[in-house]
């Protein structure tokens, strides 16, 4: 006798700020330009670290990834400060001010173990001012 045992899939979201819009990025400061995280919305549950690649370098500043506790508005009240995700923040090199523009690929699990996560790539044009 074959059995069979549906999946079900969870729900998942993903966070991306500002992800290929022109933008201003204020001079002499280091600005959040995107975060990447995603959770469970029933259990607040994140499926692994997200791991980045970056395809071009910005031409007038520097970039860091910190992995943490992802604070944003989309996030249900009771997964506050349990979701960690990927933020990625510029700092404009001090005195400049005009175009910049970088990219980056993240790939995030969908789920643990995922033998393939998804990638996404980031491809921001701002100005810093």
């Amino acid at each position: 006798m074959n059995r069979f045992i549906p999946l079900t899939l969870l729900a998942f979201f993903a966070i991306v700020t500002s992800a290929s819009a022109d933008f201003v990025v204020p001079a002499n400061k280091s600005t959040m330009i995107a975060h990447f995280a995603v959770w469970n919305p029933s259990t607040c549950a994140i499926f692994g670290k997200p791991s980045h690649k970056v395809r071009k370098q910005p031409q007038h500043g520097k970039l860091k990834f910190i992995y943490g506790v992802v604070k944003h508005n989309k996030i249900p009240a009771h997964c506050k400060g349990k979701v960690k995700g990927l933020q990625v923040i510029y700092t404009p090199d001090r005195g400049y001010r005009g175009p910049d523009n970088f990219v980056i690929t993240v790939r995030q699990p969908r789920f643990l173990n995922d033998p393939a996560p998804r990638g996404q790539t980031l491809r921001p044009r701002f100005t810093v001012n």
